[in-house]
């Protein structure tokens, strides 16, 4: 039998007044636990100012709904954008895309809801597996048009005469080398 780590629960967070206690003055956690000194006072006027300036300038980082988020997650990985290339490009974290994309998250901040759905389909990883019917739709255009087997993979960069391309997956990198190519041949 493991030991298992305790739960944390909210009702066990610690009073603001203890995570404040160890703070300098002029911080706002201080402001908050209820000092009122001019340092603390300073620093609770400065956050207010900054955040009314940022809702002024419509960065409101406020609690939203996350449905148009997780839509936009599924919509992603049905084109093979993964969590790790969501990570990689918007910060978000897997575990976060996780809660989202499953309903386990209904609500989260507007600036995560903003990253995610600044997210687009052509910023997939190279290595993302893709259909192959767009890739052999393209290689057997250019076979009808004459081109050898041989010529195509050599074009392609491959070391040995045949196509090295599966039937139901290519990698998304593999894509695009083939449509570079069938436009340049076909020019």
């Amino acid at each position: 039998m493991s030991a298992q780590m305790p739960v944390r629960h909210l009702d066990t967070l610690r009073p603001i007044a203890a995570l404040a206690a160890n703070r300098p003055h002029g911080d706002r956690l201080r402001y908050l636990a209820g000092c009122r000194c001019e340092w603390c006072k300073k620093a609770n006027s400065l956050y207010e100012n900054a955040r009314r300036q940022a809702r002024a300038r419509g960065e409101h980082n406020g609690i939203v709904d996350a449905t148009e988020a997780r839509e936009h997650l599924l919509y992603l990985r049905k084109r093979h954008v993964g969590r790790r290339a969501v990570h990689a490009v918007s910060g978000v974290s897997e575990t976060v895309q996780q809660e989202v994309a499953s309903g386990r998250k209904p609500k989260i901040r507007a600036e995560t809801a903003r990253k995610i759905l600044r997210i687009t389909v052509q910023q997939c990883s190279d290595h993302a597996l893709v259909s192959a019917k767009t890739t052999w739709k393209l290689l057997n255009e250019l076979l009808e048009e004459g081109f050898t087997e041989a010529q195509l993979a050599k074009a392609l960069g491959y070391q040995q005469p045949y196509l090295q391309i599966k039937r139901t997956k290519v990698l998304a990198i593999t894509e695009l080398r083939v449509q570079r190519l069938h436009a340049r041949l076909m020019a």
